[in-house]
């Protein structure tokens, strides 16, 4: 039996080509569509990251920063991430790097009073060999990426040990099978997550949720969830994180 971990989330690229006061828009509209539905079912769990969105939140919508604060004291609602944005992670250098995770980890530790192990770049394209000592500084174990897919690289497997170099610092990477989002999953969107997993390993995560630019789940979405827990054969389907 392998257990789904279903991660009900939304992709916000707020630095897309856009103006930022429509990136801000679509943080405002998501977290507070992510509050919606954590009020209206107890059993859900939502994520998200980057920094820069809570940011926007506090300073346009402090009423809707509270639920938040509350829903994560209640463990409903999950840090990820943990870095200023989801950043391009080609070119910039390392010292880049270092700032915006040291932007967040500041911004985190001050609001939440935590910061998060797991680094969430689902959208990035690329990952400079320096990323896993500085995550590894910063006091993150754990990396969750998409970028390249299966039909661009193969790698080890879906879940595996990164080191940027040879004898370098590890994280725990697992690649998303798929797609970030989706309006709505199918067995299709399971099965996948369930491929390329080492042996031995008897639980993988399928991500949900409205994107490319942010809206979160839907109800329709956590209902089927809870609908369809047992409903494939050896599978098991969890709300997570």
């Amino acid at each position: 039996m392998l257990t789904v971990h279903v991660i009900l989330n939304a992709h916000l690229d707020p630095i897309w080509l856009w103006p930022w006061q429509a990136g801000m828009d679509e943080a405002l509209a998501t977290c507070r569509s992510a509050c919606d539905r954590l009020d209206h079912n107890p059993d859900a769990v939502f994520t998200q990251g980057e920094a820069w969105v809570y940011h926007q939140v506090e300073q346009h919508d402090p009423a809707l920063f509270r639920r938040i604060r509350r829903h994560v004291r209640a463990g409903r609602w999950a840090l990820a991430g943990g870095w200023w944005i989801q950043p391009d992670c080609n070119a910039p250098g390392a010292i880049g790097f270092e700032h915006q995770i040291a932007c967040g980890k500041e911004y985190f530790l001050e609001h939440f009073g935590e910061f998060p192990e797991v680094a969430l770049n689902p959208d990035s394209f690329g990952h400079a060999a320096t990323l896993p000592g500085l995550m590894t500084d910063a006091g993150q174990k754990y990396y969750i990426m998409m970028r390249p897919q299966e039909h661009e690289m193969a790698l080890p497997a879906r879940l595996f040990r990164w080191r940027g170099y040879a004898d370098g610092p590890e994280v725990l990477a697992f690649r998303i099978a798929g797609s970030y989002v989706a309006r709505a999953l199918t067995e299709e969107h399971l099965r996948a997550a369930c491929g390329a997993l080492p042996e031995g390993i008897t639980h993988t995560m399928c991500f949900g949720g409205v994107g490319d630019h942010g809206g979160g789940p839907g109800e329709a979405l956590i209902a089927w969830i809870r609908e369809h827990r047992e409903a494939f054969p050896g599978l098991r389907l969890e709300f997570s994180s």
